[in-house]
């Protein structure tokens, strides 16, 4: 699949898979799950999804905390 994308960078495969369960992860998706949608045996290995970028922690922030929010002037 990489290959008929044209993309021949060594790791792509890993960096594909963690990137698409991380999203996963920060839309909603429960750890449980991306453990068996990865095939991983253990519930502790997909713990690095946990992970998630500074840029989602910002938006749930600012959408949820109340210091964040605009106060009415």
């Amino acid at each position: 699949m990489l290959k008929a994308a044209g993309i021949q960078k060594k790791g792509a495969c890993h960096l594909l898979r963690h990137s698409c369960a991380t999203h996963i992860m920060e839309n909603g998706a429960d750890l449980r799950s991306i453990q068996q949608m990865l095939g991983h045996a253990r519930l502790d290995t997909p713990h690095i999804y946990t992970e998630v970028s500074i840029q989602y922690l910002r938006e749930v922030y600012n959408k949820t905390h109340p210091n964040a929010q605009t106060k009415g002037t």
